[in-house]
C-alpha cells in the first residue's frame, strides 16, 4: 500500500461520513478556545472506545451463554454469519451501528462454544485467553498513544494484506476446504496462530490511527460505530489466536 493508497483509505472516511456540520470543534475565532455552540455530532475517540467496551461486554455475556448452551455444529453456523457481517461492514460502513452489535452477539455465542472445546486442553485456558486479549489491547493502545509505535504506510499495507489473508483462510475453512495449519495446533498450526496474532495487533494499531484521524478530520459521529466494529474484529482474532496458542501449549494436537 503506497502513501497514496493510505491517503485514499482515509478519504473514504470523509466519503462515508463526511465532516460534521459547523466549524471545527474548539474553534471560536482562535485555536484552543471551546465554544458553547460547538457541535456535538462529531466523531469522538472516547465514545468510539465506549462503544467498543459495550460490544466486548455483549460478546462476553453471549460467550457465557454459548459456552453452556451452543453445540459445536451451531457455533459453526454462527461463525459463517459473523464472517458475512464483517464483509458487509467493510463495504457498508454506515451500517456499522446495526452490524456491530449483531456481530458481537453472534460471534460471542460462537466463541463461547469454541472456548468450551479448547477448555479441555488445559485448566484456565479460556480465562487466560480473555485476560491476554485485554492485555494486548491495553499494551497496543499505550504503545500507540505514547508514540513508541507509529503507523506507517508499510504497517498499514502489512495489516491490510494480512487481514485479507486471514479472511481468505477463514472463508476456505468455512466452505470445507482443508488449509494446512488451520486444523493443527502444533507445528505449522502454531506458526499460523502466532502470525494471526501479529496481524491482529497490526490491525489494532491501524484501527487506533483510524480513530485518531477521524476525530482530527471532524467526521460524523456515526463513524464511531465503524471504528468500534473494526477494533472488535481485531480483538476477536487476538482471542482466537491466543486460544490456539494456549491449546498447543496444553497438548491439544490436531483438532477434528
Amino acid at each position: 500500500m503506497s502513501s497514496t493508497s493510505v491517503k485514499s483509505a482515509f478519504q473514504r472516511i470523509d466519503t462515508e461520513y463526511g465532516p460534521a456540520a459547523g466549524p471545527p470543534p474548539g474553534y471560536q475565532g482562535y485555536p484552543g478556545q471551546p465554544g458553547p455552540q460547538a457541535p456535538t455530532d462529531r466523531f469522538s475517540a472516547n465514545r468510539a472506545f465506549d462503544k467498543l467496551a459495550g460490544l466486548c461486554a455483549t460478546a462476553l455475556v453471549c460467550g457465557m451463554i454459548g459456552y453452556f448452551a451452543v453445540p459445536p455444529d451451531t457455533a459453526y453456523g454462527f461463525m459463517v454469519v459473523a464472517f458475512v457481517l464483517v464483509l458487509v461492514g467493510w463495504f457498508r460502513m454506515r451500517w456499522a451501528r446495526y452490524l456491530a452489535p449483531t456481530y458481537s452477539v453472534i460471534e460471542g455465542l460462537a466463541l463461547g462454544s469454541v472456548s468450551r472445546l479448547f477448555s479441555s486442553f488445559g485448566h484456565g485456558i479460556v480465562v487466560t485467553a480473555i485476560v491476554f486479549t485485554a492485555g494486548v489491547f491495553v499494551a497496543a493502545l499505550v504503545l500507540y498513544r505514547t508514540g513508541l509505535v507509529r503507523v506507517t504506510p508499510r504497517m498499514m499495507s502489512l495489516a491490510f494484506m494480512g487481514a485479507l489473508g486471514i479472511m481468505a483462510v477463514g472463508f476456505l475453512s468455512l466452505v470445507g476446504l482443508s488449509v494446512p495449519g488451520v486444523n493443527d495446533l502444533t507445528g505449522v498450526g502454531l506458526v499460523f496462530s502466532v502470525l494471526a496474532l501479529g496481524i491482529a495487533v497490526l490491525n489494532l494499531f491501524t484501527d487506533f490511527q483510524y480513530v485518531t484521524q477521524s476525530e482530527a478530520r471532524g467526521v460524523s459521529a456515526e463513524g464511531e460505530w465503524a471504528a468500534a466494529f473494526a477494533m472488535m474484529t481485531a480483538l476477536v482474532l487476538v482471542y482466537i489466536s491466543m486460544l490456539r496458542i494456549l491449546g498447543a501449549a496444553g497438548g491439544g494436537g490436531r483438532r477434528s
